[in-house]
């Protein structure tokens, strides 16, 4: 049987803290290397390796959303209606006029997009139709989308800003300024270490697989099963 001994503690500092590697987590890492300005430190952690981290790494069929000639004002509507009513209209509306750029990018970053007949070798930014599989979805050859993403958030930050393999576990307060987080504490899953990131801002896109959002389902606490551990976010403060 194996054991483990003492780990070695590394600490890490940075400005940006990038918690996860799935599409979130590319995303804020190649707008942010569009943005910053030089000299502001970036670090992104991943749990796994980003080529295959989060749910899109499984391969997709096709894009959710792209509007093309649709009205932003409508894809509001659908979306208030779907979650009756609970939204922010504002958020939405930006999220609908923005969305066709990201989309846009995917394609020229190597994502095959499905073009109407006639159309099938002019890109979606050139005015090329989609074919659609439902008002706002659109059909994709999505079998390596996450693998072409991932390789654009790579490019952008470096692979010296990047470090795979270590699993995040909690998020640290800062000690001297209350409701700001600080930090966060990982283990790697390849090495005998404990890291301690600490950063200015920390931008945590983890998704449901590794637990950040409590379960839909209450009905094991009703049956009186036991109740789950405590959420990984629970307080704990750095200097």
């Amino acid at each position: 049987m194996g054991s483990f001994g003492n780990p070695d503690i590394v600490e890490v500092q940075s400005d940006i803290l990038i918690i996860g590697g799935g599409m979130a987590a590319c995303g804020c890492a190649f707008e942010l290397m569009r943005w910053l300005p030089e000299g502001v430190t970036v670090r992104l952690v991943d749990k796994a390796a980003m080529e295959r981290s989060g749910a899109v790494a499984q391969g997709l069929s096709a894009i959710n959303t792209y509007l093309g000639e649709q009205d932003p004002a409508d894809y509001v509507r659908m979306v208030s209606n779907d979650l009756m009513g609970i939204v922010r209209d504002d958020l939405i509306y930006d999220v609908g006029r923005h969305v066709d750029n990201s989309v846009q990018l995917f394609e020229e970053w190597g994502l095959p997009i499905w073009k109407q007949p006639g159309d099938e070798e002019k890109s979606l930014k050139a005015g090329g139709k989609p074919v659609r599989s439902g008002k706002w979805q659109i059909m994709i050859n999505g079998e390596s989308y996450k693998t072409i993403v991932a390789e654009a958030a790579k490019k952008a930050l470096g692979m010296d800003r990047i470090q795979e393999r270590i699993f995040i576990v909690k998020l640290l307060l800062d000690a001297n300024e209350s409701n700001r987080i600080a930090g966060a504490v990982g283990f790697s899953n390849r090495e005998d270490k404990i890291y301690v990131f600490k950063a200015n801002a920390i931008l945590c896109v983890a998704g449901g697989a590794v637990n950040v959002f409590r379960p839909r389902s209450v009905l094991g606490i009703r049956c009186g099963m036991p109740v789950p551990p405590t959420p990984w976010w629970r307080r704990s403060a750095v200097s």
